[in-house]
């Protein structure tokens, strides 16, 4: 059970309405259709594929069978998960909430309508980063993000991006990596490259092929990403507490997406657009809001002129290929695919948006007040032959 933290003074002045949440980054992976939604699944449903192959022959009399028709499937199903946390508000009766709770002792156990409603929003805020997250990460991965804590181990969805990396079908980019020397053991840790020329403060890096010459706290940093501080000519630090791994530091990787190589890394990814499918109306190139920020600073540096920082927002497209510049899609990877090939499975689509509200009172005598929401989901793609993944 929890109860809220309060941080407070005396001041005896003016009650503003209102309560400001803290903000949080949304989903818009869903909510600007960039993903296929089937709903009304309640255990498994089946996206059906088809593959067809054309063999062109010399025209006899007789017929000659030739060529290939493959029928395949993909499913969904769905993960279940629940939110939920119970709260005590008596701790209330001394803030200036307190006036705005029933009177009597009963009342001191009753949120306001006001922070119940900011609670929901805040709560639901959170959700949708969660969801949003899984889609391209993983559940398991969305648990890094701040404000989550991933338990649920039973239920798990792999995420669009680890799928595809385990599918042989998915055609697949390796972004040039840059080896790192050492790393030392301190916090924040400090890492040691052949050269930090093309790095900036506040770039971030994806980490790679870790190796410790013992435990796995080293090998376990591999696939995470970090903010780095540059130090000098051949150093920078990351957020990154080392001071207790055991063994040292052998050998690792990093690859990152900057102003330096946005437009080198997307011409790659450009090159290796499957012909089928680029000219689509729902085909677009994946990408989080690093490669965003890093592809509108490598326009303004190309356009010569330092008035090309103060132009307004511009729906971003490379080469007439749409860029869909999304969250938690991973740091320094980029996806290009149909939406039609990208699968988001779920029983009810408003279901993650439903909350129960359960005082405790009636039920058990407890003067508490549950919060709880289920929800269900999974995600899947089909023809990856027509996908592009650059990591």
């Amino acid at each position: 059970m929890a109860t809220p933290t309060l941080t407070r003074n005396t001041y005896a002045g003016k009650d503003l309405e209102g309560i400001i949440a803290q903000s949080v980054l949304r989903g818009k992976t869903i909510e600007n259709g960039l993903i296929s939604v089937h709903t009304d699944i309640d255990s498994r449903a089946v996206v059906k594929t088809m593959a067809n192959t054309l063999t062109v022959q010399d025209s006899v009399a007789a017929f000659n069978d030739a060529g290939s028709l493959s029928l395949d499937e993909k499913y969904l199903d769905p993960k279940k998960f629940m939110d939920a946390v119970e709260y005590d508000y008596s701790s209330l009766n001394a803030t200036w909430y307190a006036s705005q709770q029933p009177r009597g002792r009963a009342g001191d156990f009753v949120p306001p309508a006001t922070l119940e409603e900011a609670m929901i929003e805040q709560m639901a805020g959170i959700r949708s980063k969660f969801i949003d997250a899984s889609i391209w990460r993983g559940s398991v991965a969305a648990g890094d993000l701040s404000k989550i804590t991933v338990s649920a181990s039973s239920n798990v969805v792999s995420g669009l991006i680890p799928l595809m990396e385990a599918g042989a079908d998915v055609s697949k980019l390796d972004s040039d990596k840059l080896a790192m020397s050492a790393i030392t053991k301190a916090s924040p840790a400090v890492i040691t490259v052949a050269s930090t020329a093309n790095l900036q403060t506040g770039d971030v890096v994806t980490l790679s092929s870790m190796v410790g010459s013992s435990g796995t706290d080293w090998s376990g940093q591999s696939g995470k990403s970090y903010a780095i501080t540059v130090i000098n000519a051949t150093t920078f630090s990351i957020a990154l507490d080392t001071s207790a791994f055991t063994g040292t530091f052998t050998s690792g990787n990093l690859s990152f997406i900057n102003s330096s190589n946005a437009l080198s890394v997307l011409t790659s990814v450009y090159n290796g657009l499957s012909e089928s499918v680029e000219d689509d109306p729902d085909f677009y190139i994946f990408g989080n809001k690093g490669l965003g920020k890093a592809y509108s600073l490598a326009q303004a540096s190309a356009a010569n002129g330092a008035g090309s920082y103060y132009i307004g927002a511009k729906e971003l497209d490379f080469l007439g290929q749409r860029l869909a510049i999304l969250p938690f899609v991973n740091p320094n990877t980029i996806v290009a695919a149909n939406v039609s090939n990208l699968h988001f499975g779920t029983a009810l689509d408003a279901e993650w948006n439903n909350v129960a509200i359960l005082p405790q009172f009636e039920a058990t005598g407890d003067r508490t007040v549950r919060y709880r929401c289920d929800y269900a989901f999974d995600v899947n793609y089909t023809n990856g032959e027509d996908i592009v993944l650059y990591r």
